[in-house]
Parts: structure tokens; C-alpha cells; sequence
């Protein structure tokens, strides 16, 4: 099958959207498919045009095997909605005109989200090439605008939004889901359910290994070997509630012998750092730049367990941070802040310890469960970690099962 793979992200840039996208096409062309990825230039988190690559540009590159194409590009900082929607905007336009006028023949177009009009160009490529059309839901929108508070329920905005979901849940003939819960969505909105397919977000084996060396957090910070060292490292948004973390090193006491180490960008950092200051626990509290996704593996190796956080918001219940799969592979404990299915998924699997999303207070009281359990305990945490997403979440076997679904799409309706 020769596919065509819409994304708003994609390496050098290192989220998790790139990620997935990369390491699944990556996958795919191993299974003997060929892969057109049609993405913008590399310009995330800080709104620049990474160097080598050139705003207003077509550029066309192979990848691992993937064939990456590149389009002009109007980079917008993640600092509001406005500056943010404009570069959404403008990408899937390219997207649409340049995917049109230079893919080869496709059998089949695939656009991920986010961003939601990376839908949109997806839908509107395809219906040019007459050929399926496949959305993939990573998150849900307007849902998660909604969630984090950028806009109000009923807002313009929103609405339109709406309609744009339903819009590509009809064009769609099929639509692949990123969690089990997010199903009963898709099927409230008239997709049928022999249409969804459930391809959960994963880990390349190959650079999340267990015997990664760890980076030098410790020397660089000077943390003391024995004390617990908690690790965020991703996106500090506006869903990410990472300030908890400082709320709770607040309430520690003189025996509490533990320090957070934050690694990250993004539009929450100015309140993190105010809130770190404010709260006077920058000794506990250290907040470092984010990093290429190929340390992100050293980092995770050098602490003892691993923090994923979001707001405490319905719509997140449905969410599985890709963070989750990653400190797994590592054998990491995780410290979780979600409901929902990421909850029972950690649980379930041993691989760590749940609080309620936004208590500080018991966060800190799993913290001292973390640091109870010493050296040996927290390790066989780890090790029911890791076995479990090898087991469940290995991107190559992900891939098989994406391209069975996108093959009988595609033959369905040749």
C-alpha cells in the first residue's frame, strides 16, 4: 500500500505527536508499505524555523525508509490561541495544494490530530485523489480546548469546531482511536464501531532501552544519591498540571528527602516558574530546558520514578500519555496524576502509584509511599512495568495492526 500521512509535527521535532507519527511510518515501511509523510517545517515548541530548513520552502526528504515532504510553513510560538491558530491554519492549507500537486498515486490518506484541520486537509486531499480517507484521534477537539479553559462551552469558536469534528467523523472511512475510551465518543458522533480501530500509543523499543546510560542529573544538580529524585519531562501546557508538583514539595516536611526535576517547554513554564519561586522551593523544585527526544531516555534512566500529571478534567479520564510508555520501557514507577483508563492501565499492570489529579497532599503521600518501598521495591515496580508494554505497546506490533485496518479500507473501496 502506498500511504500518505498527514501531520502537524514531525522529527527534528521531538513531542510526542512527532514521535508517533515518525515510529510508526518508520514501522510501517518495514512491513512493506511505502509511506508519504506530508508535514510542515520543523518550527515546534519555540516558533522558529529550525536551521537548515527554510520557512517558505518545499522540501522533499527521505526518512528511514519514509518519504518526508515538507511545506511552506508560517511558524506561531505557542503563546495564545490566536498565534497558535493562525499557524494551524496556514499549515493544512499547504498541506492540501502541495500534497495535491506532488504526492505520487496514493492508495489511501491518513491525517493524525493534533491538529484537528490536519483532519481537514486529510479529507480534502483525499477527496481530490478520490481515494479513502482515514482520521486518527490523538486528542479530542474542541473537548480539550474546552477542558484547559482556553474557551468557554458554546463559543463560536467551539462550535465551529463541532462541526469540523462531524464533518470528519462522516468523510471518514475510518478513524483510528489512540485509547479504548475514546470509542464511545466516536460512536455517540455516528461512526460506526466496525470503523474504528484502536492503535494506543506505544514505545520504539530499540531507543527506550532499560540499560540506557543515565544523564548526570544528580551532579549537575547536586542531588544526593539517596534522595528520591522525581522526574517530569514533557510538555508543561495549559493540560499538564505540572505546578502540582512544586504544591506538593510545599507541603514536605524535614524528613521528606526527595527532589522534582522538571524537563520541558511550553505555554505553563512562566507560571511554573512564578509558582516555584512563590511557594520558595527552587531548592526541590528544578526546572531544566527541554531536550532532543534521544535523551529523553538518559533523563528517565537517572531518576527512581517518573511523573505524569494532567488537569482534572472529564474529558482527560479518556486520555493515555504517551509518558506512561516510555518510563514503563525503562522501567520506571510511575507517579500518576490521571483517571480514567491511564489509572487502571498503571494500576492494573503494577507499574505504579495513582493520586487524585490536583491534590498536592496526596501526591506527597505517594511520594513517601515511593520512597518506602527503597531501591528493591521500586525496582520489581519497574519490572512489572516494563514487561507489560512489550507485551501491549510495542510500535512494530502497533504498525501490523494499523496496516491491516488501512489495507482493508483501502480494498474495500477500490
Amino acid at each position: 500500500m502506498r500511504l500518505a500521512y498527514l501531520s502537524h509535527y514531525f522529527p527534528p521535532e521531538s513531542n510526542a505527536p512527532a514521535a508517533r507519527v515518525h515510529e510508526l511510518s518508520r514501522a510501517l515501511v518495514r512491513a512493506g508499505h511505502e509511506v508519504h509523510v506530508v508535514t510542515g517545517q520543523p518550527n515546534h515548541p519555540h516558533g522558529k524555523i529550525y536551521p537548515g530548513y527554510r520557512a517558505a520552502e518545499y522540501r522533499r526528504e527521505r526518512i528511514d525508509g519514509i518519504d518526508v515532504h515538507r511545506v511552506p510553513t508560517l511558524p506561531a510560538a505557542s503563546r495564545g490561541v490566536l498565534q497558535r491558530g493562525l499557524g494551524y491554519m496556514s499549515l493544512p492549507t499547504s498541506q492540501i495544494a502541495l500534497g495535491a500537486a506532488r504526492l505520487p498515486a496514493v492508495d489511501l490518506v491518513l491525517a493524525t490530530s493534533p491538529q484537528i484541520l490536519t483532519g481537514v486537509a486529510g479529507l480534502a486531499l483525499a477527496r481530490l485523489r478520490r481515494v479513502p480517507f482515514v482520521l486518527e484521534v490523538r486528542d479530542l477537539w474542541p473537548d480539550g480546548i474546552v477542558a484547559v479553559g482556553a474557551l468557554k462551552p458554546g463559543h463560536p469558536i467551539v462550535r465551529a469546531l463541532e462541526v469540523v469534528e462531524s464533518t470528519l467523523y462522516r468523510g471518514a472511512a475510518g478513524v483510528v482511536s489512540v485509547t479504548d475510551s475514546f470509542v464511545d465518543h466516536f460512536v455517540a458522533r455516528g461512526v460506526p464501531r466496525e470503523r474504528i480501530a484502536v492503535v494506543k500509543n506505544g514505545i520504539d523499543t530499540a531507543l527506550f532501552a532499560a540499560d540506557a546510560a543515565p544523564a548526570p542529573l544528580r551532579a549537575r544538580l547536586g542531588i544526593p544519591e539517596d534522595a528520591l529524585l522525581l522526574l517530569y519531562c514533557g510538555t508543561i501546557g495549559m493540560a499538564q498540571d505540572v505546578g502540582l508538583l512544586a504544591r506538593a514539595a510545599a507541603l514536605a516536611g524535614p524528613g521528606d528527602d526527595f527532589h522534582v526535576v522538571v524537563v520541558g517547554h511550553g505555554v505553563g513554564l512562566p507560571a511554573l516558574v512564578d509558582e516555584v519561586a512563590a511557594l520558595g522551593v527552587g531548592h526541590r523544585v528544578h526546572i531544566l530546558p527541554s531536550v532532543p527526544r534521544r535523551d529523553v531516555p538518559g533523563l528517565i534512566a537517572a531518576a527512581d520514578v517518573s511523573a505524569v500529571i494532567l488537569r482534572d478534567e472529564p474529558t482527560f479520564a479518556r486520555y493515555l500519555p504517551s509518558k506512561i510508555f516510555e518510563a514503563m520501557a525503562m522501567r520506571q514507577p510511575i507517579l500518576l496524576g490521571v483517571r480514567g483508563e491511564a489509572q487502571r492501565l498503571v494500576e492494573g499492570s503494577g507499574a505504579g502509584l495513582a493520586f487524585t489529579p490536583g491534590d498536592p497532599a496526596e501526591a506527597l503521600a505517594k511520594l513517601r509511599a515511593f520512597a518506602a518501598l527503597g531501591r528493591d521495591g521500586r525496582a520489581r515496580m519497574g519490572e512489572a512495568a516494563r514487561a507489560h508494554v512489550l507485551a501491549h505497546h510495542d510500535r512494530d506490533r502497533q504498525a501490523e495492526d494499523l496496516g491491516r485496518f488501512l489495507v482493508e479500507i483501502a480494498r474495500r473501496r477500490a
